[in-house]
């Protein structure tokens, strides 16, 4: 599971590298944040998913930790790349 959303980070980070350079730099920060929030969401969805672990086969709580725990790194990943596009626009213009 973490191989996924590590190769889906890596996709949209060239993602945002490539509309950086050709179309705009503060569209590439607000693509970035946009993510980022989209996984915080993900990420605070699963872990309400498993707040009532109760209704929830073993199997299905494995998942879900198993995708929240993703979610969370993916979560750090999209924090870091954000901040660094905003440095990267505030430095190179």
């Amino acid at each position: 599971m973490i191989f996924f959303y590590e190769l889906l980070f890596v996709l949209v980070a060239i993602g945002a590298v490539v509309m950086g350079e050709v179309w705009s730099r503060t569209a590439a920060v607000v693509f970035l944040a946009i993510w980022f929030v989209v996984i915080a969401l993900g990420y605070a969805s699963f872990g309400a998913r498993l707040a009532l672990a109760d209704s929830l086969s073993e199997d299905e709580r494995m998942w879900f930790a198993d995708a929240r725990d993703g979610l969370r790194h993916l979560r750090l990943l999209f924090g870091l790349a954000t901040l660094a596009a905003l440095l990267w626009r505030l430095i190179a213009g």
